[in-house]
């Protein structure tokens, strides 16, 4: 029973070593939305589209000036000339009833397009800053299970070396286990070098100096995939932001096109002029007029024919980009659909079948090896499978809420459960599922 109790007591140190200053996804999701920068792009470009519809539907400032009219290079004629005045007038340019109203109109649509980009900048980054939590939950939990097999394999490299002086054992055992302590040693430095450049993107979203401490990831929970796939694609056609933003370029390219059309109306311009002649004699008395002109869409073949032609152009291209961003959408949201129900079949079965059976049969080998009945190397060949398949496990955990987080991204739903309190953990080589 040496080598079992061996086994209990470094799963209890590890157990005992738990990693402190613990970082959980809903602390960071936070973060994430309060220091982005692109978040905060994002909801720039939209504030600032937001006050451009009072702009566009205002009326052109209008002209104010004045003149002075001399009928003489020599003498000022002012009060003496009829010919000779002041003048201050204004001009006021005012576009056909509705042109105004249409370009407020656009301006408006093209508003609420950049809100709905922004809501799908935010999903995005959310979602980015999801996926990299759970590969540094991945990462943490792959050098954890590494570095505690590790050392149980050093621990059996010195029983085969006892067992190998006393005469009981080959020295290929004490080798092979050996190789076997290399091979771990070098996963553990490529597994530090990953977790790095990790928690390196991870700062990045955070807006965080990249010297800056981290922490570690909390234990992962299963999130519970609750709906179908033709309910995750109702949401997706109705509530994806890229599909909203879409939706409103389309009526805005379509009030564009009966802007266009309202472009062959013609334009009022209004002016009013005053005159003063007596320049304070008061012999002539002062004149005021007042004028209205057109702009004419003289040259509509060469100019607005075209323009209108140009926006029908663009409701096509905008109608066809919808179709396209929801096809993209809809193949994406079946495409992690697909991978997370598999990678939940999966994850379900390393739990309940694989990795406990695994773990029987590492025991079965303990107790073999321990009376003569089993070789080094079948022991060694159990722990090895039941590490690669604990590995596989989380794996698959880390790609079923990998899936589940770009879901909520394009179907703007939420799913995954920041609450880890019933996280699903495997303790490694004992195989007690908790």
């Amino acid at each position: 029973m040496r080598l079992l109790q061996i086994i209990l007591f470094v799963v209890l140190i590890w157990g005992i070593n738990a990693r402190a200053d613990i970082v959980k996804l809903s602390t960071l999701v936070e973060e994430t939305a309060q220091n982005n920068p692109e978040i905060k792009a994002s909801n720039s470009r939209w504030e600032a589209s937001s006050e451009r519809p009072s702009q566009e539907g205002s009326l052109p400032n209008p002209i104010i000036g004045g003149r002075l009219k001399n009928v003489s290079f020599s003498d000022i004629t002012l009060g003496e000339d009829p010919r000779s005045d002041v003048q201050a007038f204004v001009g006021q340019e005012i576009p056909f009833p509705g042109k105004l109203s249409s370009k407020e109109e656009i301006a408006q649509k093209e508003s609420d397009s950049q809100r709905w980009l922004s809501d799908a900048v935010y999903r995005k980054v959310i979602a980015d800053l999801k996926q990299a939590y759970f590969d540094w939950f991945f990462i943490n939990k792959s050098i954890e299970i590494t570095e505690r097999n590790k050392d149980l394999l050093l621990k059996f490299t010195e029983i085969a070396e006892v067992r190998y002086e006393v005469g009981n054992g080959i020295q290929q055992d004490v080798l092979k286990a050996q190789v076997e302590v290399s091979g771990f040693i070098e996963r553990l430095e490529l597994l530090a070098k990953r977790k790095e450049i990790v928690e390196t993107k991870i700062k990045r979203i955070l807006n965080r100096p990249l010297d800056s401490v981290l922490g570690e990831p909390e234990e992962i929970s299963k999130s519970e995939l609750s709906i179908t796939l033709a309910q995750i694609t109702e949401a997706a056609s109705e509530n994806a932001p890229l599909l909203k933003s879409g939706s409103e370029i389309i009526d805005s390219k379509e009030e564009s096109l009966n802007l266009a059309k309202k472009q062959y109306l013609p334009d009022f311009i209004l002016g009013a002029t005053y005159y003063n002649r007596d320049g304070g004699n008061g012999d002539l008395d002062d004149i005021w007029e007042v004028s209205l002109g057109l702009r004419v869409p003289l040259y509509y073949w060469r100019k607005e024919r075209f323009g209108v032609r140009e926006a029908a152009y663009e409701v096509s291209e905008a109608e066809q980009n919808y179709e396209s961003i929801k096809n993209n959408l809809l193949f994406e949201v079946k495409d992690n659909f697909i991978t997370a129900t598999t990678a939940e079949k999966l994850v379900a079965l390393y739990s309940s079948g694989i990795i406990p059976q695994s773990t029987l049969s590492l025991e079965s080998a303990i107790t073999g090896y321990q009376v003569g009945d089993v070789d080094f190397l079948t022991l060694l060949n159990n722990l090895i499978t039941l590490f690669n398949f604990e590995l596989e496990y989380y794996q698959q955990l880390t790609e079923y809420q990998k899936a589940l987080a770009r879901i909520e991204e394009i179907a703007a739903i939420d799913i995954i459960d920041g609450d880890s309190a019933n996280a699903i953990q495997i303790d490694g080589n004992v195989g007690e599922q908790k």
